[in-house]
């Protein structure tokens, strides 16, 4: 390649410099044809390329020494060098990809004639083996050189060995691809003299050497084992088909239980389904309701934040108290979201469990009754009155919950200056607990899925609020085997009533 490359820097030395009366630029394509050596393509172009530049820049180099030939014409003389130049490589390369196409096809064909697991042998013209494959060897038990120039009748036995002869004279005459034996038994012998069923496809053809058939051998062995193991199948299958006859009979009768069965688990399966459909339609109004639940009361503590800072530096604490229980009050409506979510996880999972003891319920109402009280609108009042003992068998914590859901809403539903009234009754060991409020009511319409889970009246959907409280409420009076229930006129007011009667419940787990 070096040799190469000095050929043509000689080349252009003497012709820019030394040779002016005649065009050797033509000497270019001599180097450019000695890129049939070469192994790479590229490299063809690489030289075709650096001739072009060199017999171009022997063109500027002969007209800055003065040469006595106009420059263009100095020029056109080298156009046709050129184009002689890239002709060469363009035959060149088409040398080279014809030699290497003819060398991956010589590979393509040794790499399958050597790893072809199917034994394949090469006979010329007489019958003569001429070549086979490393699976040949395995599967006849002889080496190359044990087989070579061998007639192929030593690897069919004796007996058929003349009728093969015959065979392979009348396919000489008339050759093509096929298979041999189509309806027979064809059989190999090994270099032990075993002898084994083979399947075997000829295939001829010709080169400069001669006529050669080429034999693919497969070793049958494990086919002709299998369809006999195939028929001794089918004699057994045969005879267990006669006692598959007889119980045919008796398990029709169990088809027929076990349709009547299947119908059944259908029936259960659509019902299942019902409620599969019915809790996708609940998740999907839970996350609309959630991304707007949360996002109202965060968009009032964000600008609230905001204000309050822009107050405190203006020192305006008017304001910043008024933003300050905006604030307040957004963070108990989003805590108040979240206990409701907690507790419906709890109640679908059936980890809430009731835990009643004796408590005092005028207190605990009183208690809530102060808790909630930063949710009181302008005037708003509340009224408390209690009938008989104060001690009851009560679970606090879900007592407190329902009492909080009531009193909120009663609030909330309300205008300023209407009084909230809560009456309790203790007798016999019988709970009674009636809210009263003066507020929106409710609609006729919307009263019979009041306690439904994610359901909002049509008049609330402009006052915040998840639709969980009622339900959760519900559930929790049922876990203490009470009622809930309401009378409503729509914009007059709302009552809610809660009865429990703790001994039904003890009666319950006896």
């Amino acid at each position: 390649m070096v040799l190469v490359w000095l050929f043509m820097g000689g080349i252009f030395v003497l012709d820019a410099w030394l040779v002016h009366e005649s065009n050797i630029s033509f000497t270019y394509l001599l180097v450019i044809i000695l890129g049939v050596f070469f192994r790479e393509r590229n490299d063809v172009i690489l030289m075709g390329i650096a001739a072009t530049v060199l017999t171009i820049l022997a063109v500027f180099i002969q007209y800055e020494n003065a040469t006595t030939a106009p420059f263009d014409q100095l020029l056109f003389s080298r156009i046709i060098s050129i184009a002689g130049i890239w002709a060469g490589c363009f035959l060149v390369i088409t040398i080279l990809t014809m030699r290497q196409d003819e060398e991956l096809q010589d590979e393509q064909f040794h790499a399958l004639f050597r790893y072809a697991t199917s034994g394949i042998l090469v006979s010329n013209n007489r019958g003569q083996i001429v070549r086979l494959n490393p699976a040949a060897e395995t599967l006849f038990g002889y080496t190359v050189d044990e087989l070579l120039g061998k007639q192929v009748e030593v690897l069919i036995p004796r007996k058929l060995a003349r009728q093969h002869e015959q065979h392979r004279s009348d396919y000489r005459s008339n050759p093509r691809p096929r298979a041999m034996g189509i309806g027979y038994d064809l059989l190999a012998v090994r270099k032990d003299g075993s002898e084994f069923p083979v399947e075997i496809s000829l295939s001829p053809f010709r080169t400069a050497q001669g006529d050669f058939v080429m034999a693919f051998v497969v070793d049958n062995t494990i086919r002709k084992e299998n369809e006999q193991r195939i028929v001794r199948q089918n004699q057994k299958l045969e005879q267990l088909a006669a006692a598959l006859q007889d119980l045919n009979e008796g398990l029709e009768e169990k088809v027929r239980d076990r349709t009547k069965a299947l119908e059944e688990t259908r029936n259960d399966l659509a019902q299942a389904l019902d409620k599969e459909r019915e809790l996708g339609e609940l998740k999907s109004r839970f996350v609309s309701m959630a991304s707007h639940e949360f996002r109202t009361p965060l968009s009032t503590v964000l600008s609230s934040a905001a204000l309050v800072s822009t107050y405190a530096d203006r020192q305006d604490f008017e304001n910043v108290k008024k933003h300050s229980a905006r604030i307040k009050t957004a963070v108990n409506n989003l805590n108040t979201i979240l206990t409701e979510f907690l507790s419906l996880g709890k109640l679908e999972e059936g980890k809430t469990e009731t835990n009643l003891r004796e408590t005092n319920l005028r207190e605990l109402v009183e208690e809530v009754a102060g808790e909630i009280k930063p949710l009181f609108q302008k005037d708003q009042t509340f009224e408390y009155q209690h009938e008989g003992q104060e001690l009851a068998m009560i679970d606090p914590a879900l007592f407190k919950h329902i009492l909080i859901n009531l009193f909120s809403n009663a609030i909330k539903y309300s205008p300023e200056s209407a009084p909230i009234r809560v009456i309790t009754v203790v007798n016999s060991g019988d709970i009674l607990i009636r809210v009263i409020d003066r507020g929106i009511g409710i609609p006729e319409a919307d009263q019979k899925h009041l306690f439904s889970r994610f359901f909002r009246a049509t008049n609330a959907t402009n006052i915040q609020g998840t639709g969980l409280g009622l339900y959760i409420v519900k559930r929790y009076v049922e876990l203490m085997n009470g009622e809930i229930g309401f009378t409503s006129v729509y914009g007059e007011g709302t009552e809610f009533w809660v009865s429990i009667k703790p001994g039904k419940h003890d009666q319950e787990k006896m």
